[in-house]
């Protein structure tokens, strides 16, 4: 049939069919074919200025109003859900899943991490995002040509849409926000509306918008805004898609942020995942302004596919940089607590601990000489506490180390963090004591970025009770001389924002006995004899 809507030059919601006139058709047979009631007649007739019904030229074009048409009314189906998403009919609010009816007159509900995608009889689909408000208005089916017109309605959230071109026979899908109307052919766009404006991006084929102060038309690899009150802005040209090259194959931790490569004129970037590449449904939606790749707590591990786009400074979003990545962050890593990140460890045989996972079957431990975990020092995957005691003692330095855990559940998960601390050096050894009268002076070698040093003097040499001990600034103590007789003394340095390390090597040393000290308290005695 000679059917076909006429996609206006002026306006892009004109809804009228253009019908060639064959041999023997009038205007009643064409009303009897084709409109809602044979009451149209006189309608056609005026509406196309006939003047001879009964003699129309074969060849002659007619215009007859979409409205005008009979119809009959069609359901969408729903293809995918995540999260919480209800329709209300009327009173009735019941939750969707996955195969079940929307009917013209639905309005759809979906929440905080939620979606799902709507199939229409057309095969073309509609993904709502979360925190949206969409009403199905109207969907039928033309009799005359099976063509489908859909009328949405987006109160408030997103729509990510894939619609078949409508071709011929009067087809249309329209989505209607506060600020204005979207008319589309064959087309992949989106639309938001947020408060009363709204936004639209068109990825493939050409959308139209207009409300009662304008109207503009959006190519491919366009976009635009419309503020309450005001026309459609022009249109501009999208943000390129972001480059994803660098983004590792696999994930190992949720939620994770991940940099990418920032896109010039962006302000903010969208990351998007989904079980699939048609993305019926999202897993994860996340928005930030830095130029990162996004995703929630709670991912389950898996293959994703991703998208990443860019958002330019009116808040459109710009095209998609899309890559399949595969998520294996569970059972997830144990917290590491001891060493701290950053911190240090002044015992010699370093202990280590971490949080305990009641359903661990054994824990793995790695500690290495650096960041990347090229040179490991000690590798051990048959723990069973959330803790260890090396074997040996660690020489002072950097060392870096991390835990995972493995599950009867989920298998071997991924290691934790890194964490760096230190393993300061022991403290120095004196040189031989120095003795200035009542005075004794121990000098050793200063060492680099250390704040301070500890000294002690202790009869024994195990140092259980020490007599004396001191703080000292500078790499000398001078302090009053102690009773004569062998004394042991160690020192122990204390780096900038570290506690004091671990003690030197104990020395001996001799503290000459003080024989005219001695004679000077007897000699009072001796005279009195």
């Amino acid at each position: 049939m000679a059917l076909a809507l006429a996609w206006c030059g002026t306006t892009a919601l004109a809804e009228d069919f253009v019908y060639v006139v064959r041999p023997g058709d009038n205007p009643w047979n064409l009303t009897q074919r084709y409109l809602k009631s044979i009451d149209y007649w006189p309608r056609i007739q005026d509406y196309n200025r006939i003047l001879e019904p009964r003699t129309i030229q074969p060849g002659t074009v007619l215009r007859i109003p979409v409205a005008w048409m009979r119809g009959e009314h069609r359901s969408a189906q729903v293809v995918d859900v995540r999260g919480a998403v209800e329709q209300q009919v009327g009173d009735d609010i019941e939750p969707l899943v996955a195969g079940m009816t929307v009917r013209p007159g639905a309005l759809i509900r979906s929440g905080e991490d939620s979606s799902l995608t709507l199939e229409f009889p057309d095969g073309s689909r509609s993904l709502v995002g979360a925190n949206s408000e969409l009403q199905v208005r109207a969907l039928k089916r033309l009799k005359a040509s099976g063509a489908q017109q859909l009328d949405l309605e987006l109160r408030d959230g997103r729509i990510e849409s894939a619609v078949r071109p409508v071709g011929r026979g009067g087809g249309r899908y329209i989505i209607r926000t506060p600020a204005a109307v979207a008319a589309v052919r064959g087309t992949d766009f989106r639309v938001t509306a947020e408060g009363r404006a709204m936004r639209a991006e068109t990825l493939e084929g050409e959308i139209a918008l207009q409300n009662r102060r304008g109207s503009v038309r959006l190519p491919a690899g366009t976009g635009t805004q419309v503020s309450p009150g005001r026309s459609p802005e022009r249109a501009s040209a999208l943000l390129p898609a972001p480059a994803l090259d660098g983004l590792p194959a696999v994930i190992d931790r949720v939620p994770f942020r991940i940099p990418i490569e920032a896109v010039a004129g962006a302000v903010g970037y969208r990351t998007q995942l989904a079980p699939d590449a048609d993305f019926t449904v999202l897993e994860s939606d996340r928005s930030g302004a830095e130029p990162a790749v996004l995703g929630r707590a709670g991912l389950a591990d898996g293959r994703y596919r991703l998208r990443v786009r860019a958002i330019d400074g009116r808040g459109l979003e710009g095209l998609d940089g899309g890559r399949e990545v595969v998520i294996d962050a569970h059972p997830e890593p144990p917290f590491p607590s001891v060493p701290a990140q950053g911190g240090f460890a002044t015992d010699a045989r370093v202990r280590f601990e971490w949080a305990h996972n009641p359903e661990a079957g054994a824990y793995h431990f790695q500690l290495a000489a650096d960041a990347g975990f090229e040179r490991i020092l000690v590798a051990r995957d048959d723990l069973r506490t959330a803790s260890l005691v090396l074997d040996e003692d660690l020489p002072a330095g950097d060392y870096y180390w991390r835990v995972g855990v493995s599950t009867a559940v989920d298998g071997r998960g991924p290691y934790s963090d890194a964490q760096r601390f230190r393993r300061p050096a022991a403290g120095p050894s004196a040189e031989p004591p120095e003795f200035d009268g009542e005075r004794l002076q121990l000098r050793w070698r200063a060492a680099d970025d250390v704040q301070g040093y500890e000294v002690e003097l202790s009869r024994s040499a195990d140092f259980a009770a020490p007599e004396h001990a001191y703080a000292t600034r500078e790499a000398l103590l001078d302090a009053p001389r102690p009773p004569g007789g062998t004394w042991y003394v160690r020192i122990r340095s204390q780096e900038a924002g570290s506690p004091p390390g671990p003690w030197g090597k104990p020395q001996q040393i001799e503290v000459p006995h003080d024989h005219w000290r001695a004679l000077l308290i007897l000699l009072p005695l001796l005279l009195a004899l």
